[in-house]
């Protein structure tokens, strides 16, 4: 063989070797990524597989206490609100009805404003005016003292009764009303009460029921026997003493406190008290203003229709 066809034939043989060899390592390599692809998938399967299960876990403990926090929530509040009515239920109702009759009180009042009822200490009709006025803050009194038995937070028709106390304070006491009328004295409770009397005011006209244990407000025939008792009247000071003698131009500063709380019995009356069906007379506060024949408030007339009317809206104010 010519030496030239030797190395010919060689090369052709060596070429074959050398692409077997390429395909044999390329067969190799592919397997060895195939199977470590799949192991990787293995794991990333299982490593996902337990995030997921994790999250779910995670998840579904939050909703179990999201939904045990609802259900405790639901139950307490249920509770709560079983308990508020039951305490305050009563307590609401008296309130509604001593409102209107403190309202139709002042529009009588207004009625005949020159002096025509007896005013006397012995008159009925001083002795029911004072009682309708006391039985109000003695109710609301007794409305704040269940807030250490009942949560008013559950329903806001109940805080509503929360805040007619305190407002009822500011139409007694606060110079809210009075807009800085020059006659104002506030060394002593000639034409308004100071607020810290107040608290002390209902606690003498509350009582605990003989039979129940239970506080309540005292009847008119009790309240009478207060008042004809020198020493048990005192605790009413200066209720009385205002109201003798009172016509709303005697005592007009008195008498804006008066309308200042009657607009503020309207106002409880609107949110809570149309199922009763309560009727409540109305009143014209220009006209009522009017009667004070006070020069002052005369001059002032609009500025008092303002901070009077304020008081209708107060029990239901976000603030």
């Amino acid at each position: 063989m010519e030496f030239w066809d030797l190395l010919s034939a060689m090369g052709i043989t060596a070429a074959a070797t050398l692409g077997a060899s390429w395909l044999l390592t390329e067969k190799l390599i592919n397997n060895r990524l195939a199977k470590d692809l799949k192991q990787f998938d293995a794991k990333l399967t299982t490593a996902v597989n337990a995030a997921k299960a994790e999250v779910e876990a995670q998840y579904k403990e939050r909703v179990e206490l999201v939904l045990g926090d609802a259900a405790a929530d639901r139950a307490y509040r249920s509770e709560a609100r079983k308990r508020l009515y039951q305490a305050l239920g009563p307590l609401r109702f008296q309130l509604l009805v001593a409102a209107a009759e403190w309202t139709n009180r002042v529009a009588r009042v207004g009625l005949k404003p020159s002096g025509s009822y007896d005013m006397s200490l012995q008159g009925h009709f001083l002795r029911s005016t004072a009682y309708r006025l006391l039985r109000l803050l003695a109710i609301a009194e007794l409305i704040e003292r269940q807030s250490a038995f009942a949560d008013f937070m559950v329903d806001p028709d109940m805080r509503t009764l929360l805040k007619f106390k305190r407002q009822a304070g500011q139409c007694l006491s606060s110079a809210d009303v009075s807009m800085a009328h020059p006659n104002e004295d506030w060394t002593s409770q000639n034409q308004h009460v100071f607020s810290d009397v107040l608290s002390n005011l209902a606690a003498t006209v509350i009582v605990k029921d003989a039979g129940t244990g239970i506080e309540r407000v005292v009847r008119f025939d009790e309240f009478q026997r207060i008042l004809d008792d020198d020493d048990l009247k005192k605790g009413l000071h200066p209720v009385p003493a205002l109201m003798i003698g009172f016509t709303p131009s005697s005592r007009p500063i008195l008498w804006l406190r008066m309308l200042a709380l009657s607009q503020l019995c309207i106002g409880l009356l609107e949110v809570q008290g149309e199922p009763l069906g309560l009727e409540v007379q109305p009143i014209e506060l220009d006209e009522m203003l009017r009667l004070s024949s006070d020069a002052f408030i005369t001059a002032n007339a609009k500025g008092y229709v303002g901070v009077l009317k304020v008081f209708r809206t107060a029990v239901t104010a976000k603030k």
